[in-house]
């Protein structure tokens, strides 16, 4: 990362947009690195103004916009490719014709003998389950019951599976698997949230911490994310509200700010603590 990012990145954005009037979203978008959403002029444009207003060097990124706009372009031209010039291939029209009518002719015999043989078959098979004394399944119903081990599960969890299973039962219901993992992901999440709730157009990053992928998203609704795993979120600078665990919660910074959401625990942390869950780096 260059260091021209690194001092708009602690300018911020808000303030960035004060001094240049260049939209808020779009100084997000520069400062992080995402080209989405814009043109290679418009880009490069803004770039431009942050070096000559703010005195910083920005080739680096420029190179990767660079490279990125031209990908996208490569991949327009792919699409727009329409027209495919014919390949002369060798007539085997007369071939394909004698395979053709071996195939029906083979299908005929086929169809012909088959309602016998399903019958010589069925015979026999029904003599040898006699013979064993082991009558044919009219109907499977399957229920499988899951067992939850009190030393490794506490008491309220497998109240919940019993309660799942039984309710099942009850309902007279035929199940061929009962995953006992899926029961219990929804009992441990029972009472859990996370959603982002802006009063409007906001920058989010967030990182999954088990796969390190990364997302964001340029937004103005509602938005929520997925309790079964554990997050890194960023922010820019300015007000974000959430919802953790069914209870608002809203910060203020004019720097950019990052939290942790690990085990159900929504926590705000350091620029430190976010590298060291993040590998090393600050996104």
């Amino acid at each position: 990362m260059s260091d021209g990012l690194e001092v708009l990145r602690d300018i911020g954005a808000q303030t960035i947009h004060n001094e240049t009037h260049i939209s808020r979203e779009y100084v997000q978008a520069i400062i992080h690195e995402t080209f989405d959403g814009l043109q290679s002029v418009q880009f490069m444009g803004f770039v431009s103004i942050l070096e000559r207003d703010y005195k910083v060097d920005l080739s680096e990124l420029k190179a990767k916009a660079k490279i990125h706009f031209q990908d996208e372009n490569e991949k327009l031209e792919k699409s727009e490719q329409i027209f495919v010039s014919p390949i002369k291939k060798t007539s085997y029209t007369k071939l394909y014709m004698f395979l053709g009518i071996v195939l029906f002719l083979s299908f005929m015999y086929v169809s012909s003998i088959a309602p016998e043989l399903g019958q010589l078959n069925d015979i026999k098979i029904e003599k040898k389950l006699k013979n064993t004394g082991i009558l044919p399944m009219v109907e499977e119903k399957a229920v499988v019951v899951a067992k939850v081990d009190s030393n490794e599960t506490n008491t309220s969890i497998a109240g919940v599976v019993e309660k799942k299973v039984s309710e099942a039962i009850d309902a007279n219901t035929t199940f061929k698997d009962i995953s006992t993992k899926t029961i219990l992901q929804e009992s441990i999440s029972e009472g859990r949230s996370l959603k982002i709730l802006p009063k409007r157009k906001i920058w989010a990053g967030y990182i999954n911490i088990e796969t390190n992928q990364k997302y964001q998203k340029v937004f103005r609704e509602e938005f929520a994310l997925d309790i079964t795993k554990n997050w890194l979120l960023l922010f820019g600078t300015g007000t974000v509200k959430l919802e953790v665990n069914g209870e608002n919660v809203k910060f203020t910074s004019d720097q950019n700010m990052r939290f942790k959401y690990i085990d159900g625990v929504f926590t705000k942390i350091t620029v430190t603590e976010f590298k060291s869950l993040n590998k090393g780096r600050k996104w």
